[in-house]
């Protein structure tokens, strides 16, 4: 094969790639409907975990719902509070026994969409366990070195959050289905 038509193969190649990451062959995709941020949200969230709590102390069960509304609106809090700017536009979706965080990554050059999908169990030990299952920056998977970070990062702040808010709880089990995430378990 001569010089030339290697090249033109190269490009046709680069362009059919470039068209395939930017275009579905299946047809355009239906966005997902987007969960609105409030602070309402955030205020009923506090709100079901104190019930919650108060519960635990009385009977010793805990039963805890949360909804995808009540995760968005408090992961967009949290984000202004730490005053992380290049992540917008946060979402999380509670379906098939999966979390599913999105959002729009915006630093100096860089725009994309950033998905990362959780799978959440608990252990012997009554911990609860996140598993990266993928993640995503636009069409390009992140590293397994940075899903390893990522998840040890999720999993440490997971923990420090139920053991601020209880810390003698056993959890039994955590269900997500239908965009709620219900956490069940018992004091010890």
């Amino acid at each position: 094969m001569n010089k030339p038509t290697k090249i033109l193969l190269i490009i046709f190649v680069l362009a059919l790639l470039s068209l395939a990451c930017n275009y579905s062959l299946r047809g355009p995709k239906t966005p997902e409907p987007t969960i609105p941020v409030t602070t309402q949200a955030v205020e009923d969230l506090e709100e079901n975990v104190k019930n919650a709590a108060d519960e635990a102390a009385k009977t010793g069960r805990i039963n805890l719902t949360i909804t995808e509304y009540q995760m968005t609106s408090l992961l967009a809090q949290q984000l202004e509070q730490a005053g992380i700017d290049f992540l917008t536009n946060p979402q999380v979706t509670l379906r098939d026994g999966q979390i599913q965080l999105t959002g729009d990554v915006n630093q100096e050059s860089l725009s994309a969409k950033v998905t990362v999908i959780l799978a959440v169990s608990v252990d012997a030990a009554g911990r609860p366990v996140l598993d990266v299952v993928s993640a995503n920056i636009g069409p390009l998977p992140v590293p397994e070195d940075l899903i390893s970070e990522i998840q040890t990062r999720l999993n440490e702040a997971f923990m420090g959050q139920i053991r601020s808010l209880a810390p003698n709880l056993f959890i039994e089990s955590i269900v997500i289905e239908g965009g709620n995430m219900t956490i069940t378990g018992r004091t010890q």
